[in-house]
């Protein structure tokens, strides 16, 4: 028979355990006010005293919230999961981007739990987090580390503001030096007229749409993301516009989601150069309806930003342009517009 799932606010069974240098520890879980399941502790030299300690340490707890009863031998682990479903929660609102979530949780699950997450909170000292953040630097290089120390911080700083830290320890650790690497590059407009050549003459990348779709890039500056979302009804074509009302994610669980950009700044409408607009008003011509993105994939739907991602690598890889990265287009387009101003 299965156990019984406690009720929220509803303590399990107590149970007890000897301790090494005499006494006992009194232990339960408990669900909090959200739903989580947690665990609580009180040692005393009797069983009766302990228990009467567990049972005053969980009515406070209660008493403050339930999901706030954090204090300095609470684990890192603990206040992670809780701290991650808030983002999660926001992302359901609306005010966070799935991707957010799933990449704090990547850094949680690969790199922060198991090697950080059985440490109480009292024992996230500013020196510990400090050689951590820096060796994670040395061991996974600049963006990890980066990613890290965001997390990190977010869950100290949940932490402190629940009372069971004094201060964010994450706040005073030694700046993370990235490492020195190539800078960001754009194509020149000959290096443009010849990587889109190189796609012309590639059957891979011909029926993977990927010249029209590197044109679009380069005439639109977009985000992959943003430029698989674009759809023909957001397209006026005989003003020029395009408004940008969307990104295209991938979320665990869910597939393909389509959300609105990360910033307010990110729904915009664009200008489109006249070449650009006569492409898209020969690709208009096969459109199956107005809904239909303008680089669907083989049904009709949003196309995956990584597949598209892996077929220009694909294409790209043992040429002269393997430096070529998605970001490459964005900084194209804003360095001919620099240069044109």
């Amino acid at each position: 028979m299965s156990a019984r799932r406690l009720t929220i606010g509803e303590h399990g069974t107590i149970g007890f355990r000897e301790r090494p240098g005499g006494g006992f520890t009194a232990a339960t879980y408990y669900r909090d006010l959200r739903g989580l399941r947690r665990r609580l502790e009180a040692s005393a030299p009797s069983k009766s005293v302990a228990r009467r300690r567990l049972l005053a340490r969980f009515e406070e707890t209660m008493r403050l919230g339930g999901s706030a009863g954090f204090d300095p031998r609470t684990t890192l682990k603990d206040v992670a999961e809780e701290w991650h479903a808030g983002i999660v929660e926001r992302v359901d609102a609306g005010r966070r981007s799935p991707t957010t979530a799933a990449l704090y949780r990547h850094a949680l699950n690969r790199h922060l739990l198991p090697e950080l997450g059985a440490l109480r909170l009292s024992e996230l000292t500013t020196a510990r987090l400090d050689y951590w953040l820096h060796d994670v630097r040395r061991r996974k290089g600049h963006s990890t580390a980066k990613l890290c120390r965001s997390v990190l911080s977010g869950v100290c700083g949940y932490a402190a503001r629940r009372d069971a830290m004094r201060v964010n320890p994450v706040r005073d650790v030694s700046p993370l030096e990235s490492d020195l690497g190539e800078p960001a590059r754009a194509l020149t407009k000959a290096e443009a007229v010849e990587w889109l050549a190189l796609l012309e003459g590639d059957e891979y990348a011909r029926r993977m749409d990927l010249p029209d779709f590197v044109r679009f890039l380069l005439g639109t500056g977009l985000r992959i993301g943003e430029a698989v979302g674009a759809r023909w009804d957001d397209v006026d074509l005989d003003r020029g516009t395009l408004s940008v009302q969307r990104t295209i994610v991938r979320v665990a669980g869910a597939g393909l989601v389509a959300r609105k950009p990360k910033s307010r700044a990110g729904v915009r409408v664009l200008g489109l150069p006249g070449w650009l607009v006569d492409l898209l008003r020969e690709r208009q011509v096969s459109a199956r309806s107005v809904e239909e993105p303008l680089f669907p994939d083989a049904l009709g739907g949003y196309r995956d930003r990584n597949n598209v991602e892996a077929a220009f690598r694909a294409v790209r890889s043992g040429t002269a342009f393997e430096w070529v990265v998605p970001h490459t287009y964005r900084k194209t387009v804003a360095t001919w517009m620099d240069a044109e101003a």
